[in-house]
């Protein structure tokens, strides 16, 4: 079973209660698991993972600052990230996810991540029902899909 790694950016919680979930339906199948919010995670943090499952809100119609902020880090330490690591993207939103979809995918791309079908996008107001599709992704993370 691989290690996933669970990274959130979250202003008021419910990107992170997402993101716990998730982290609770991989290892709810043995999958260990290290939850990290996105100031403190670096490259060294994707050494030996089998996939990381990233849980962001999207303010303006767009990526959240600290989103933004690791991935600048992790290209200055993309050597260090094994190339094929599998990529699964949670969206806590209000309006349209498009652009903050585009734009993940573009840079993990770049970082040499393959996003794995069927991200997750829940509206702020929809937490309590997308807590339990967060914990189905990260079951299916943890078996490879």
């Amino acid at each position: 079973m691989s290690k996933i790694l669970v990274v959130y950016q979250s202003f008021g919680g419910k990107t992170k209660s997402l993101a716990e979930a998730a982290a609770a339906g991989a290892r709810s199948v043995g999958a260990e698991t290290v939850i990290k919010e996105v100031s403190a995670v670096s490259a060294d943090d994707f050494s030996g993972i089998g996939g990381v499952i990233l849980a962001t809100t999207q303010p303006f119609q767009s990526m959240a600052g600290g989103t933004k902020s690791l991935f600048e880090r992790l290209w200055m330490g993309r050597d260090k990230i094994k190339k094929g690591i599998r990529l699964a993207i949670i969206i806590c939103h209000m309006n349209d996810t498009k652009p903050t979809e585009d734009s993940i995918k573009a840079i993990a791309g770049h970082l040499g991540l393959e996003q794995v079908a069927g991200g997750l996008t829940v509206k702020v107001d929809e937490i309590e029902a997308g807590k339990e599709s967060a914990r189905q992704l990260g079951i299916a993370m943890a078996q490879g899909g």
